[in-house]
């Protein structure tokens, strides 16, 4: 029998990235996916034209009976609400499992305006994740607030080179660095992030499952392709 792993996230109607991505991820690590969406888009690879957030009441009640039925071995926790309460409730749901908590805190679409104003409203699920994995823009954002935490900090320029760094602890462990060839990929993301979470459920250890994911993300990006007038690549993975 398959394990169940839970990705707390939002929706994109495209399936390139937010919940469809991550189930379809947890798929290729052998586990199957639940889902719970904190906020619905209206968006493509040209941007994002309108959001909105799911109900606070609704979202903890699907939590909750996901949890009620499904033994989850693991979460990833993509956009975060904008309510810090309910993000609260469910950093107190999540401390309650004992898995691994992988937060990828996407603040802002790569095209559009930011879905969080505050970075304060995200602190309790900074507080209960096992790694974070911002992006470098996104590091600007946090840094004060994750000092000590393990980190997977990505997009780091570094020359001709792009590099995903490894902090456990606050101490670099590991970097993996690819060349820049301006192929833009969309839901790498979300398919690093959701396939930390399914490696760590298998109970690698983080250095471990870090370099894994980043193959798994070299072999996403290469089985990508341009569809007709989007802005972004769209892995076939």
């Amino acid at each position: 029998m398959k394990d169940f792993l839970l990705t707390v996230a939002g929706f994109d109607p495209t399936g390139g990235a937010g919940i469809l991505r991550d189930v379809r991820t947890f798929n290729i690590f052998g586990f199957l996916g639940t889902a719970v969406i904190t906020v619905n888009t209206s968006q493509n690879t040209k941007g994002v034209l309108s959001v909105s957030f799911t109900d606070g009441e609704l979202l903890l009640q699907q939590i909750d009976l996901i949890f009620d039925e499904i033994d989850v071995r693991g979460v990833k926790v993509g956009i975060p609400h904008r309510d810090r309460d309910v993000n609260e409730e469910i950093a107190e749901r999540l401390k309650s499992l004992d898995v691994p908590v992988v937060f990828d805190p996407v603040l802002s679409p790569t095209f559009g305006k930011s879905f969080i104003d505050r970075i304060s409203v995200i602190s309790p699920l900074i507080d209960v994740a096992t790694v974070l994995t911002p992006n470098v823009d996104e590091y600007k954002l946090i840094g004060d607030f994750v000092r000590g935490k393990n980190l997977v900090v990505k997009g780091i320029p570094k020359g001709d080179l792009v590099c995903d760094r490894l902090f456990i602890e606050g101490e670099l462990v590991s970097e993996v660095c690819h060349r820049r060839d301006g192929r833009v990929v969309r839901g790498t993301g979300c398919a690093f992030s959701s396939s930390l979470t399914a490696l760590l459920a298998k109970g690698k250890p983080l250095s471990e499952a870090f370099l894994e994911s980043s193959k798994f993300l070299e072999e996403y990006r290469r089985k990508s392709i341009l569809l007709s007038g989007a802005k972004q690549l769209y892995s076939l993975l």
